[in-house]
């Protein structure tokens, strides 16, 4: 099954998201960067909103994992790895699945490795650091996209993110192109890693990706789901849109592994 990740700012636009069905809800504060923290109040009240509606994880009548299944997920941007995320990752509640930490300025596979165990030992056990890539690494100064996505693999990272540092409208397809998203897509299957597209992606870009044979686990959108873009409110009915069409999209693999 193919996720639908709709980034949020606060509560009223968490709220939004949990009405229209979004699997996995992100926050993050648009109006300071890619992957800039919000006020970490917000992530408390989200956590409490899921505590109030949905059973502890894990906890089933039924002796099943049901919890999981039938609450979204929530997931935090931390800000960027030279920006301070040491100063919020603290407050980040249990309830939270995902924590981000974009990688600007990191230039080497041993900065990037300490970088993220660092962070997974800040966040603690019961969430999952997903590993970011940027499409434009040379404006974020860092390491490229396929290199970080192969050592996300190798350090056994299960969930991996291309994003654009830059949000000027270009979006991580037109940095990268088809042959390289498929690159991606390999070096996933290869590693069991399952992979999100964002940056600047649009409902009409998803017909594209599936005829060039590119196929993320994930889309992660926030612009093309608001009335003016990446840093106005919120869209029902864009939302619609795209939590229907995801839903029609089926898992592919690119590689060996058929199935993850």
């Amino acid at each position: 099954m193919t996720d639908l990740l709709v980034s949020v700012r606060d509560d009223g636009e968490f709220e939004e998201t949990l009405a229209a069905g979004v699997g996995i809800i992100d926050f993050k504060e648009p109006r300071q960067g890619p992957l800039a923290p919000v006020d970490p109040a917000v992530w408390h009240s989200a956590a409490l909103r899921i505590a109030e509606t949905n059973p502890p994880r894990g906890v089933d009548p039924g002796g099943g994992d049901a919890s999981i299944a039938s609450r979204p997920r929530l997931s935090a941007a931390l800000g960027e790895a030279e920006g301070g995320w040491q100063s919020v990752v603290s407050r980040l509640p249990r309830a939270f699945d995902f924590a981000k930490i974009g990688p600007s300025g990191i230039k080497t596979s041993a900065a990037m490795q300490q970088l993220w165990k660092s962070a997974s030992l800040c966040i603690g056990p019961n969430t999952e650091l997903v590993a970011v890539a940027y499409a434009d690494s040379e404006s974020a100064s860092c390491l490229p996209t396929e290199q970080v996505f192969q050592l996300a693999g190798e350090c056994g990272f299960r969930r991996c993110l291309v994003d654009t540092f830059v949000k000027d409208g270009r979006s991580s397809i037109e940095h990268l192109g088809y042959e390289r998203l498929r690159t991606l897509g390999r070096i996933a299957d290869q590693a069991s890693m399952k992979w999100s597209l964002a940056g600047s992606i649009r409902l009409a870009m998803v017909e594209l990706l599936v005829a060039e044979g590119v196929f993320p686990d994930c889309y992660a959108v926030r612009g093309d789901v608001c009335d003016q873009g990446r840093r106005g409110r919120l869209c029902a009915s864009r939302m619609k849109s795209w939590v229907d069409r995801v839903a029609l999209l089926q898992p592919q693999s690119l590689g060996p592994i058929e199935s993850r």
